[in-house]
C-alpha cells in the first residue's frame, strides 16, 4: 500500500518499534523503553512538559532557544519520557479543529528542538542533510517528519516549495489526521530552529484562535517585513514567497493579508495607498541556528 513505508510494524522483541531501515532517525523511542498504554490526557501532559521547557529555556521576547543548557535537564528528560509516550497514542482522540492545531503546532517547534539537541546542531539545521525529512516521531505507530507535519498535516496536505508530489499519497493512513483548509497564519508560528523564523511560543486549544492572530501579527510588525516609502519598496520574508499560494492568488493577497495585521501609522497608510505600484522584494533568508 501506498504510504505503507511510514507505518510502523509490529512491536518487536525487546518491547519496542524497531528502528527504520535506512537513515531515518526515529526520536522518540529508546530500544530499552517498554511501549507503555499512554494515559488518557496524555496531549495535556505533553503540554505541560512542553511549558516547562518553555518557561525555563525559550526567551519568548528575543526568539531565542537555551539548547545547552536544556541539554540532559529534568524538564528535557520528562519532555523526551511523554513523547516517548506517543507511540501509542491515538490520533482519533484530537476531536476538533483548534486541539490538533495545538498538538501539531507545539509537537513542531519542540521535535525541532529534539532534533537540534539530538543531533548536536551547533550553527545552523542546514549542517545536516534531511532535518526536516530524516528526523521522525513515531505517534500512533506511524512516522511523521517536520515537513510530514507542516506539509502533510497542518498544510491540509500541500505539496512542499519546490517538491513535485504531496507528503501523503492516495491510501496513506496518515491522511485522517490531515487538518483541512490552511491557514496561512500557521507560518508564524512554526519556528524551524533559524534566525529568520518567527519567535517561538506555546499555544493552547483554549486559545488558538487569538495566539495565531498575536503570532501573526508579531511577525508582520517585525523587522521580517519592511517597508521603505522613500524608494517605494516593500521587503519581506521569504515565507511569502514559499507559500505565496496559502495567503491567496497572487501578489495583491500577500499585500491585503500584510494590510489587515499591520499596527497603524504611516508605513502602513503608504502601503495601501501604494498596493498596486509598490516593488516587492524577498528578504534573504538567516538560517542561523536560533541561540
Amino acid at each position: 500500500m501506498k504510504g505503507a513505508e511510514n507505518q510502523l510494524p509490529i512491536k518487536g522483541k525487546g518491547g519496542c518499534y524497531p528502528m527504520f531501515k535506512g537513515a531515518n532517525r526515529v526520536l522518540n523511542q529508546r530500544r530499552d523503553a517498554p511501549l507503555e498504554k499512554p494515559p488518557e490526557d496524555l496531549p495535556a501532559q505533553l503540554r505541560q512538559a512542553i511549558g516547562d521547557l518553555e518557561a525555563k529555556f525559550f526567551d519568548l521576547e528575543a526568539g531565542r532557544v537555551n539548547y545547552q543548557a536544556m541539554k540532559g535537564s529534568p524538564e528535557y528528560d520528562a519532555y523526551f519520557q511523554k513523547a516517548g509516550l506517543l507511540r501509542n497514542f491515538n490520533l482519533s482522540q484530537l476531536k476538533d479543529r483548534q486541539e490538533k492545531l495545538a498538538f501539531w503546532i507545539n509537537l513542531y517547534n519542540t521535535m525541532v528542538i529534539h532534533g537540534v539537541i539530538d543531533w548536536d546542531i551547533r550553527e545552523s539545521v542546514k549542517e545536516k542533510n534531511g532535518f526536516f525529512t530524516r528526523l521522525k516521531y513515531n505517534i500512533g505507530g506511524h512516522l511523521f517528519s517536520l515537513n510530514d507535519i507542516e506539509h502533510g498535516i497542518l498544510r491540509g496536505n500541500s505539496r512542499p516549495p519546490y517538491r513535485l508530489f504531496r507528503p501523503f499519497g492516495s491510501g496513506d493512513p496518515r491522511l485522517p489526521f490531515i487538518v483541512s483548509l490552511t491557514d496561512p497564519r500557521i507560518h508564524f508560528t512554526l519556528v524551524c530552529g533559524s534566525r529568520s523564523c518567527p519567535p517561538i511560543g506555546f499555544y493552547t486549544s483554549e486559545r488558538i484562535e487569538e495566539q495565531l492572530e498575536l503570532a501573526t501579527a508579531s511577525f508582520v510588525n517585525s523587522p521580517e517585513v519592511e517597508i521603505v516609502p522613500s524608494e517605494n519598496l516593500l521587503r519581506i520574508s521569504q515565507i511569502f514567497r514559499w507559500y505565496r499560494r496559502d495567503f491567496g492568488e497572487n501578489q495583491r493577497s500577500i499585500i491585503e493579508f500584510l494590510l489587515r495585521h499591520l499596527d497603524a501609522g504611516e508605513k502602513k497608510d503608504f502601503l495601501e495607498n501604494h498596493r498596486e505600484a509598490i516593488r516587492v522584494r524577498y528578504r534573504t533568508y538567516d538560517w542561523s541556528l536560533n541561540h
